[in-house]
């Protein structure tokens, strides 16, 4: 019923006054669609159907709150041989189908908060999670989607009808949900109680500021030891808390005796965390946390040129630090492309665009459900963002039409490797994919891989 009217209602309004000012490129697809909207065992309302059908056995098989949990843990390694490529060009439909739920989260949002306490009430949960309601709007909107994959609708007919059945499948949840509410109250359902709660992933990082490493200077200052003594004692904790392999660990602790050299002519090195030396530290052990085994071995071996010059020259400078950052930038882009090639993944030329727009009714883009995001400086704010993504960062992206917390596992010249939850393979998602989900508010990062700060904090907490 649902979908029969949802479809119907697209079917009236695209043969209306949409139809007659689409462009030419829209004509061809929204010919394309109309048949597709018509009733018939093999239309769009028979498909959506069945898709809503099965979207909501797998929500009643679900395990309440097992996202959650799973979202929380910490991806572990996972192997190269394990990966799942993301299509540069689902992108653009999971677009649409952020837009979908968007359209119904903005307008029915009390509505949404009230069904959940109630059908959480109901089902006995002791927190309203987004999954105690079976029938909200990204299951209904990844059920339009999974529909019309099935009636082999093209990717511009896709793209059309997302955008057109899908809101007229808005408008319809926000009176359906609406309708739900007032109804398990007419039931006597008394709602659960609301509840101040605070989701850790979705918490912004603090401003990065050089307070914590001054303050630790300052202890070690108060003491007797000199406060560049520090450094090898940090180098340690550093690879303690990343849980290093051995061969990094050693890798580590030798850039102790360059750095005392630094520390001795460059106070920078003690005041910022933004000298070259800790982002070097940074760098090698995000990486490091990535990698175990023979993994790590292999990583040591190719980060020992880079290291022996630090160690060996005389350079002391924060240059010769700089330069070891972008040689081991270069190593692991290398080394990501090399792995990523041998696994079957290279880079893809940019798929051409498809004649035609979306019909001008539609009312251009639109708001998405964005995410809370700073944008760096420079020309392109998105290019910045993608190009400073590091091993160990956790983000936030809009992905397979779902929000994911994920951790960057590894960075090639081409594609961005995202480990999201314990036992998954890592999505592979290519580095103009992240830059349109980022240019629509679907991708940003919640917290940046900072080893050498918690470190900082650690020691300074031991010292107090």
């Amino acid at each position: 019923m649902l979908a029969s009217e949802v479809v119907q209602r697209a079917l009236g309004q695209l043969q209306g006054s949409a139809l007659s000012n689409a462009v030419a490129g829209d004509r061809q697809h929204t010919a394309s669609l109309l048949p597709m909207l018509r009733p018939g065992p093999h239309g769009l309302a028979a498909s959506l159907s069945a898709a809503l059908r099965q979207q909501l056995r797998e929500e009643f098989a679900r395990d309440l709150g097992a996202d959650t949990v799973a979202a929380q843990a910490s991806p572990a390694p996972v192997s190269m041989e394990q990966l799942t490529l993301v299509d540069d060009q689902q992108i653009e439909e999971d677009i649409e189908v952020a837009r979908v739920i968007q359209l119904v989260d903005t307008a029915a949002e009390a509505d949404l908060r009230e069904l959940r306490a109630l059908c959480a009430a109901m089902c006995g949960a002791s927190v309203a999670v987004t999954e105690v309601v079976p029938l909200r709007p990204e299951v209904a909107a990844r059920a339009l989607s999974r529909g019309l994959h099935a009636i082999g609708a093209t990717r511009p007919v896709r793209l059309l009808a997302l955008r057109v059945v899908g809101q007229a499948l808005a408008d319809r949840l926000i009176v359906l949900l609406r309708e739900q509410a007032r109804e398990l109250k007419r039931w006597g359902v008394e709602p659960l109680p609301y509840q101040l709660r605070i989701a850790p992933e979705l918490q912004r990082a603090a401003p990065q500021d050089d307070s914590a490493m001054r303050r630790l200077v300052g202890k070690l200052a108060a003491s007797t030891a000199p406060p560049e003594q520090m450094i090898p004692r940090l180098l340690s904790q550093v690879a303690e808390q990343a849980d290093l392999d051995a061969s990094l660990r050693m890798l580590l602790q030798r850039l102790g005796a360059p750095a005392l050299r630094t520390a001795k002519a460059d106070a920078g090195v003690l005041a910022s965390f933004d000298h070259p030396l800790w982002q070097l530290v940074d760098r090698i052990a995000a990486l490091g946390a990535m990698h175990t085994g023979r993994n790590a071995a292999r990583l040591a071996v190719h980060l020992e040129p880079a290291m022996g010059r630090l160690e060996h020259g005389g350079d002391a400078s924060s240059l010769a630090y700089e330069r070891a950052l972008a040689e081991v930038s270069a190593l692991v882009t290398d080394w990501a492309d090399s792995q990523l090639a041998d696994a079957g993944v290279t880079a893809a030329a940019p798929a051409p665009s498809e004649g035609g727009s979306l019909p001008t009714d539609w009312g251009g883009e639109g708001s998405l459900p964005t995410v809370p995001m700073e944008l760096p400086r420079g020309d392109d704010p998105h290019k910045a963002w993608v190009d400073a993504l590091r091993e160990g960062d956790w983000v936030r992206i809009f992905l397979h039409a779902r929000w994911l917390s994920a951790r960057v596992s590894g960075c090639s010249s081409a594609h961005v490797l995202l480990a999201t939850r314990q036992g998954e393979p890592l999505q592979t998602i290519g580095r103009a994919a992240l830059y349109r989900l980022h240019e629509s508010g679907l991708a940003t990062t919640i917290e940046s891989a900072a080893p050498v700060r918690d470190a900082v904090h650690t020691l300074t907490m031991e010292l107090e």
